[in-house]
């Protein structure tokens, strides 16, 4: 990953990309951050490939029928999701 070039106040290091993933996927982001994510997303080879693994974990998750994961598996992901 690499980190956000210094003099822009608008680039993006992969921290930033970590921490807004979620409301950029969301579309929850106001325009200037969603393109700012998007271009780090187009230069950034490990971003983008982490941002295709959270998008097949999520494809793979629908998949899932109601019930499927216990109760005490939920809660660890959701604690492991939080956490990052």
């Amino acid at each position: 990953m690499e980190r956000a070039r210094e003099g822009r106040a608008d680039e993006l290091g992969c921290a930033d990309v970590c921490e807004l993933l979620t409301d950029y996927l969301e579309q929850a982001l106001p325009d200037g951050r969603r393109e700012a994510v998007t271009r780090h997303l187009h230069r950034c080879r490990g971003c983008d490939a982490w941002l295709a693994q959270v998008l097949a974990t999520i494809a793979a998750l629908r998949c899932l029928r109601a019930g499927a994961i216990s109760p005490p598996v939920l809660a660890a992901l959701r604690e492991s999701f939080t956490a990052s």
